[in-house]
């Protein structure tokens, strides 16, 4: 059988080629993310790896969690004399004090701003670093070493004088470069590096150091020694591996590319989805119309479990080297995944990729295990043939739904609709998941039984084509199972992109409704994200001490561990808040802050069973877990203004963190100052500060919204893969209707149907394929939309903005690429020759 299998497949491979390239997609998007993730991953810890070379240990202050959001916490300085307390260890052989943390770089007046952090550190030579001089010399007081990397890209060269900024900002001459191991610099990032005291100058350390990195004497075992120092330190210091805190820095840093691989499977796993329904649809349709030659099998002898062998031999075919082929692609498409990766913003170090065995066998089992799933139930009905079928002069009538299908699908969707009203109603996002899955599967079930009404109804317009267009009609509805199949495909895809736009548009419009409280005339923020270089505390008192200014008010983030999870919060100064901004307060006060504890939103009080009095459990990476007093709660509307559920004050937060820099200073100006004076005013006073950014607030809610628009543009475009996979559905179909239905295609041309009217019936029939996808996956991704976004109202307005246009364009798109999808099967019938059309039985 196993040699039968493969000569069937050969025999028929034009009509499974698309089948093939089905697979070859699904798996090379599949392929491709885990190339990019694990290439990522390993030069992250290559980097770090190559930043601690020499390193035995490493001293830091104590810290409840390392990293949160992808960066890692700022810990307290370490006192001056340390160093030589360390040094002063048996078994230690040398210290280096360390000062370093994230900083900016201005060149000519421009801020260089790479994908990743501007890392400003102390230089020092080997064995306590893998930098190593490219040219000139060590930096000493005034001066600075930069990456060589940076230094090409914008044109430095030794000599030039840049201004390097931080807490403090100072001018700086360029006295070297540097590469790091074999490289030229770190990806995605910049290297300052200065001596020990201009970097606790601009870092505002005084005396203090941020780090110690210590080298073990010879002979002396670095775990005991590891031991030795915690014990002579106290609990206060956290004494590391140096391999293990540049392990904890990588970590950090991949924290936003778990992300991505989760998201980029997710997507995957949606193209072989559809690859699915089109691997059936292809099995289905050529096993029918082999049906004589699976019944001339069983009259020959063969067994229904033989007959089922040989179709499922022939789908480990097409699946194992469809796999194969797309496992390879996907080794290419990771270069393309990274370029869609970059223009959404996400920083990913470039590097040669990295090709694991774990990588090549998900490919293979992943392509193989959905073909031999999709064509199984395919192959379960044609073991079923009788060896009666061979006898028959024409091919069965397509069979209509089971009862027991219909009673399940109905039951389904009653489910899954009920679920997903109560979900959204009691704001419960996992149970709209749980939902949207048995809508899904509903629809499937249901799919055979939809499908024809949808496209009669759909297909109305039609008529107006006459004949053919009425012949397309009752073409696609003679075969329920079929177009259920093909359409179900495309709308699967189309539902995704259309939740995805609704859901872009709405977070956009809550976004723009949410600064409503805030009434500053204009705002001054980091140009990046603060925890990748916030702004000094300087900036909001050159600010506020101008004359054209009336009021400022610094707002600044942290994080804190919320039980397992990592949660945001606000810190505000409440005396100047409500100078910039409408705060409501549904208990206690703002200015209770003050005395300490903690402001939350109404919602998340409701929702904790927490009232004004009460204590909330909140830990720290600073110092663990604390218990902070709820003296107030905030209207809904106004907590989303500061972005979180969560509020301090700027004088509890310093308790608790050791972050020196604000995200966004919040001004109101004098009056009868213009916005276009204070503008210049304030971008004249924090020239120096290369990162900050003065904008009023609809630029603000502008490059926000953006931000947003990349990610989502990239998911968007990723799920054009699965569309164009639902594409090919089509054109398969199709392609293998016109081989089974040659001779009805022969009857219509001898009773004098013309060519072009058989195209254009073919053509209509694949619009009317993609009509009824739309239609349906529109319906869905709308609904699936609104019940998120009311899963997901706990914490932020429930807003549902449909873009319109942007829906119009994707119903445009997908029926003309519907009647692209036709093109070719509609060459191919109108090229049939008509006598042996007739003659084919």
């Amino acid at each position: 059988m196993w040699r039968l299998s493969l000569s069937n497949a050969l025999a028929h491979r034009s009509r499974l080629a698309l089948t093939w390239l089905a697979v070859a997609l699904g798996v090379a998007f599949v392929a491709g993310s885990l190339v990019l993730t694990d290439t990522s991953t390993r030069l992250l810890d290559e980097q770090f790896r190559t930043t601690a070379a020499g390193v035995d240990l490493t001293v830091r202050g104590a810290a409840a969690f390392d990293a949160a959001m992808g960066v890692e916490v700022a810990r307290d300085p370490l006192p001056a004399d340390l160093a030589e307390r360390v040094a002063g260890t048996a078994g230690v052989d040398r210290v280096r004090p360390v000062a370093s943390g994230p900083g900016q770089l201005q060149v000519r007046g421009t801020a260089v701003e790479p994908a990743g952090p501007t890392i400003l550190g102390t230089w020092a030579e080997a064995p306590f670093t893998a930098y190593t001089l490219r040219a000139g010399h060590a930096p000493h007081g005034e001066e600075v070493v930069l990456d060589a990397a940076t230094a090409a890209d914008h044109g430095i060269a030794v000599g030039d004088t840049v201004t390097v900024s931080a807490t403090a900002s100072r001018p700086l001459r360029v006295v070297g470069l540097t590469g790091i191991g074999d490289g030229d610099g770190l990806t995605n990032s910049t290297v300052v590096l200065v001596d020990l005291p201009t970097a606790q100058t601009l870092l505002d350390l005084g005396s203090g150091v941020t780090a110690v990195d210590v080298i073990a004497a010879d002979g002396v075992a670095v775990p005991d020694l590891r031991a030795d120092l915690a014990a002579a330190l106290g609990a206060q210091y956290a004494v590391t591996g140096g391999q293990d805190a540049a392990a904890a820095s990588a970590d950090a840093a991949k924290e936003s590319i778990n992300y991505l691989r989760i998201v980029l499977l997710a997507l995957a796993a949606a193209g072989l989805v559809v690859g699915a329904f089109l691997i059936a649809n292809t099995f289905g349709i050529v096993l029918t119309h082999r049906a004589r030659e699976l019944a001339l099998l069983r009259a020959a002898g063969a067994t229904g479990r033989q007959v089922l062998g040989l179709v499922l031999g022939e789908a480990l075919l097409v699946g194992l080297t469809g796999a194969a082929g797309g496992t390879a692609v996907g080794v290419g498409a990771a270069y393309a995944l990274r370029g869609f990766a970059s223009s959404a913003g996400l920083a990913l170090p470039d590097g040669p990729l990295t090709v694991t065995v774990r990588t090549l066998v998900v490919g293979l089992v992943a392509g193989t295990l959905i073909t031999l799933l999709a064509a199984l139930g395919p192959a379960r009905r044609a073991a079923r043939t009788a060896p009666v079928e061979a006898m028959r002069v024409s091919d069965p009538a397509p069979a209509g739904p089971r009862r027991g299908r219909l009673i399940t699908g109905w039951i389904l969707l009653g489910l899954g609709v009920v679920q997903l009203g109560t979900a959204a109603l009691l704001r419960q996002i996992v149970g709209v998941g749980l939902g949207a899955v048995l809508l899904l599967a509903a629809l499937v079930v249901l799919g055979p039984v939809l499908a024809p009404r949808l496209a009669q109804a759909v297909g109305r317009p039609l008529t107006g084509l006459g004949v053919p267009g009425q012949l397309a009609r009752e073409s696609i509805v003679r075969n329920p199972r079929r177009t259920a199949a093909t359409a179900m495909a495309l709308a699967l895809g189309l539902a995704l992109i259309s939740f995805v736009a609704v859901l872009g548009s709405s977070v956009k419009a809550i976004g723009a409704s949410s600064t409503e409280a805030i009434t500053a005339d204009l705002l001054v923020q980091s140009s990046r994200d603060e925890m990748l270089g916030g702004l000094s505390p300087e900036v909001a008192a050159r600010v506020a001490a101008l004359p054209e200014v009336a009021a400022t008010s610094s707002v600044r983030f942290g994080h804190w561990l919320d039980g397992d999870m990592t949660s945001a919060l606000t810190a505000v100064d409440p005396a100047t808040l409500p100078q910039v901004a409408d705060v409501q307060m549904t208990g206690g006060a703002l200015a209770a802050l003050d005395g300490g504890g903690v402001v939350l939103a109404a919602d998340v009080a409701a929702e904790r069973g927490l009232t004004v009095g009460d204590t909330l459990a909140m830990t720290f990476s600073r110092d663990g877990e604390q218990r902070l007093r709820v003296v107030g709660l905030m209207a809904d509307d106004s907590a989303r203004a500061l972005s979180t559920s969560y509020v301090l004050s700027l004088g509890t937060y310093a308790q608790h963190f050791s972050e020196n820099v604000d995200a966004t200073v919040y001004v109101a100006l004098a009056d009868g100052v213009g916005p276009a004076a204070a503008r210049t005013a304030l971008r004249a006073a924090v020239a120096d500060f290369p990162n900050a950014e003065v904008l009023d607030q609809a630029e603000a809610a502008a490059g926000r919204a953006a931000a947003v628009g990349q990610v989502l543009g990239l998911i968007t475009v990723l799920l054009g893969f699965a569309v164009l996979i639902a594409l090919l559905g089509i054109t398969n179909t199709l392609a293998l209707s016109i081989v089974e239905r040659t001779r009805e295609i022969g009857l219509l041309r001898a009773v004098g149907m013309t060519r072009a009217q058989l195209s254009w019936m073919v053509r209509a029939e694949a619009v009317l394929i993609a009509a009824v996808a739309v239609v349906t996956g529109v319906a869905l991704g709308l609904g699936l939309a609104a019940a998120t976004l009311a899963g997901l109202s706990a914490d932020n307005a429930l807003v549902i903005e449909v873009p319109v246009g942007q829906l119009l364009a994707v119903v445009a798109t997908a029926v003309l690429a519907g009647l692209v999808a036709g093109l070719l099967p509609a060459r191919r019938a109108a090229r049939l020759d008509v006598l042996t059309a007739i003659a084919t039985q």
